[in-house]
């Protein structure tokens, strides 16, 4: 056998030793089972370069045998692979594929065949499948996930399958062996540690998420509390109107002189009843708000009447002027219930910031420009001090007094415009408080310098 043979423990299972210890050290670090996957692999590959040196001058039956070790690494290249591409590629007949190969292997060498028959089988089959399973998972990942660092990986994996393919008609260079081997572990476990920092990632992204959606869900049964006033004022008063004249009609139902006056009742009635049911259903749909609504187009008008039902009642009844400009005949995309969110956190924001002013307003208005739609919020506020408008939209960052905000509202209103992919900010460029909402656009040919009271 080529002398060169006596290196391969000093150079190759030094490499494998290495590099199990060190996926071993991250596995204990991380507890993550594919860093134990990785760690199997490298003990695999040890033990199969063990094998092959205390059965390297035993003839060619004993070289065959040794390639058995062989089959421990198989099973573990598939669990790596499986790991880094999230897929699994092993089918049964490859398992059958290596018996055939192990079975020829040993029979030839037991009948004393030369090296390169006796080894040639098992070497086929082992090269041959790797070279199949590397081809065939590269092919199948996510193009999105074959960073630099993966695509190195698959190569160094790909050159250690040629490596066995080769073996019969060239045995191993110790140190393009060992060289193979370490340009794979480190390639290999840096793959291993991306991609465990991705799913970190996602998992933290996943969980930001769902406080948000719960942020989201407290903060709304905030903003029932501060529209809870306006809201009975909604019902009551119409209640007051039917229980009014459900009595004049009573009296007057017989006189067949006033026919009118019980027909212009009875449609009363009628109006007064359905401005209940708006209220009703429209506290029940922001109650019940579903994140996984789906998006569809909503006049920009019929959303600022929905949310003048909840809160214009309170805004008069504090004598805050509110007028709209422009409004008509534009649409948008989005989830009715959360665009509401944003227009009332933004209401009532300039409501708290005016309410003991002597000239209160507030002023909404739209304007289009180019594939966007542009909102504007403004209020007879005299603008917000630099030091709290640049931390004004961070989470629990409020001036209120305690008890009377909760921090979430703006924070909340500007995760939904980028969600909705628009945006929200301050301007701080007028003698007023000026916020502009941002979103993608539909015009309904609009009409322009028409005002809405």
């Amino acid at each position: 056998m080529n002398s060169s043979f006596e290196f391969i423990p000093l150079i190759a299972l030094f490499t494998t030793l290495i590099m199990g210890s060190i996926s071993y050290f991250c596995y204990l670090k991380h507890k993550d089972q594919e860093l134990s996957n990785l760690t199997e692999f490298w003990a695999s590959l040890a033990v199969n370069e063990i094998i092959f040196y205390f059965l390297r001058d035993g003839g060619p039956q004993y070289l065959a045998f040794s390639m058995i070790g062989w089959l421990w690494s198989m099973r573990t290249f598939r669990l790596v692979l499986q790991d880094i591409s999230g897929k699994r590629y092993w089918e049964r007949w490859e398992f059958g594929v290596l018996g055939v190969g192990i079975f020829s292997s040993l029979a030839l060498g037991s009948y004393g065949y030369s090296f390169l028959l006796s080894t040639l089988p098992l070497s086929v089959a082992v090269g041959g499948l790797g070279l199949f399973v590397t081809a065939k998972t590269y092919a199948e990942v996510p193009r999105n996930y074959l960073t630099p660092l993966v695509k190195v990986t698959f190569s160094f994996m790909a050159l250690l399958f040629i490596e066995r393919l080769a073996f019969p008609l060239w045995g191993i260079n110790p140190i393009l062996h060992a060289l193979i081997l370490l340009s794979l572990g480190a390639s290999g476990l840096a793959t291993y540690m991306e991609k465990i920092s991705i799913r970190h990632k996602e998992e933290l992204e996943a969980m930001v998420k769902e406080r948000k959606e719960k942020l989201l869900s407290s903060s709304k049964y905030s903003e029932l509390g501060m529209m809870s006033a306006g809201i009975a004022h909604e019902i009551n008063n119409p209640l007051a109107v039917i229980q009014a004249r459900t009595t004049q009609l009573l009296r007057v139902y017989k006189d067949p002189d006033r026919q009118q006056d019980l027909g212009d009742g009875l449609k009363q009635i009628l109006y007064t009843s359905e401005r209940i049911d708006r209220t009703i259903q429209g506290v029940r749909e922001f109650v019940h708000q579903d994140e996984r609504t789906e998006f569809r187009e909503i006049e920009l008008k019929d959303l600022v009447d929905d949310v003048m039902a909840f809160t214009g009642q309170r805004l008069k009844n504090h004598g805050v002027s509110v007028r709209f400009y422009g409004i008509d005949g534009y649409s948008i995309y989005g989830n009715k219930i959360q665009l509401e969110q944003i227009l009332l956190n933004l209401l009532n924001n300039s409501f708290d910031a005016i309410e003991f002013l002597p000239d209160k307003w507030i002023e909404l208005s739209a304007v289009e420009s180019d594939e966007v739609l542009q909102i504007y919020f403004k209020d007879s506020g005299h603008g917000i001090p630099p030091e709290v408008a640049e931390k004004m939209m961070d989470p629990f960052f409020s001036t209120k007094e305690v008890g009377k905000g909760t921090g979430l509202g703006l924070a909340l209103a500007k995760g939904i415009a980028e969600k909705h992919g628009g945006r929200l900010e301050y301007l701080d460029n007028g003698p007023h408080t000026t916020f502009l909402l941002e979103l993608p656009r539909r015009d309904l040919n609009a009409e322009w310098g028409m005002a809405y009271h």
